[in-house]
């Protein structure tokens, strides 16, 4: 994934959380197995299923089968039963067409990362994916989950691409890597299961989940600067500017967009009183993670209220503004922030 040149490189381990590893009280064979896994299928943002990534065992109905079939082929040559052995026989190539049947149903497909929106603590996290078909059949029955995600089933036309959403729950703030992503199916018969591990390259930032505190009763503006300074998102019309991705709707002027004379955003300013600072240190009867969170809530509430507002944790300044890429840089920089021993909690 491509982030901002200003997002965190760095993020800890533990506050991330990365669920692409097996717990630690699986068997020893798991974590054998993915480390085989992750030698055959590098880290990638397309993966295409083939033999070399897809892997076929007998389900719990399969082996039933089995075991079926194996034991009318004993009565069969013990009694020299014909009728018995030709359903042994009938039997056993049931399961070697559904092998091939339910192969073919996920070979071929080609898996995309299209990308993610952040998401808060909590929530469920959208990856899009994009699949395409190669086979002239339709793919059915399709079974999608991450490490720790819930599945869902799709159906996929034949030779088309489709986008889908496959859902992880977030857990912690940070960098959040979603796993591995299970691919499987038994379909036709429900007798074989064919599956395929991926690793694919997609990660989001997670915000803090909001937390609803009052503000602190010296929340003030800031002081770095005169009075009576002109500021971007004030009440005073001050001019128009041409239109930026992440400027507020509600500032577009219409008008002149109507009369086919451009698009561009009207620029209000006002004094610095109506600017606020979420200061780290002003929310000092809250713990570390719910001073991010109780920050995190007022973001949201001072971009709905048109209100600039500005950052300051330790070792971290961000100057007070407004639209869609400030609160997304405001939010990333708390969700990615180190409490580190030498901050005070």
């Amino acid at each position: 994934m491509n982030y901002p040149s200003w997002w965190p490189k760095k993020v800890r381990t533990k506050d991330i959380g990365e669920a692409g590893s097996p717990p630690s009280h699986q068997s020893r064979f798991q974590k054998h197995f993915f480390s085989w896994i992750d030698k055959r299928t590098p880290l990638s943002q397309q993966v295409t299923l083939t033999r070399k990534n897809l892997y076929i065992i007998p389900t719990k109905t399969g082996l039933s089968f089995f075991i079926l079939s194996f034991i009318l082929w004993l009565l069969g040559t013990s009694y020299q039963n014909n009728l018995v052995l030709a359903l042994s026989y009938l039997l056993i190539s049931l399961v070697i067409v559904a092998i091939f049947h339910t192969y073919t149903n996920l070979a071929g497909i080609e898996v995309n990362v299209l990308g993610v929106k952040p998401g808060f603590v909590g929530e469920s996290i959208y990856f899009n994916l994009q699949v395409k078909g190669y086979h002239v059949k339709k793919h059915d029955n399709l079974t999608m989950r991450w490490w720790d995600g819930e599945p869902e089933t799709f159906n996929f036309p034949a030779e088309k691409i489709t986008q889908i959403q496959v859902a992880s729950v977030a857990q912690k703030r940070g960098r959040f890597f979603p796993g591995k992503l299970l691919i499987e199916s038994v379909y036709p018969l429900g007798i074989i299961r064919c599956w395929t591990w991926l690793n694919l390259d997609v990660s989001v930032i997670v915000f803090p989940k909001p937390l609803k505190v009052p503000l602190p009763t010296q929340f003030a503006g800031g002081n770095e600067h005169e009075q009576g300074e002109q500021i971007a998102g004030g009440d005073d019309f001050s001019g128009l500017k041409a239109y930026r991705a992440g400027d507020p709707v509600k500032h577009i002027s219409w008008k002149h967009y109507a009369r086919e004379q451009g698009l561009y955003s009207k620029v209000y300013s006002g004094t610095l009183d109506h600017q606020h600072w979420l200061n780290w240190d002003e929310f000092s009867d809250l713990g570390a993670e719910q001073r991010l969170s109780a920050m995190c809530y007022w973001v949201l509430v001072f971009e709905q209220q048109q209100n600039p507002y500005g950052l300051q944790l330790p070792g971290t300044k961000i100057e007070p503004s407004l639209g869609d890429s400030h609160r997304l840089r405001v939010l990333s920089t708390l969700a990615c922030f180190d409490i580190s021993p030498g901050v005070t909690p």
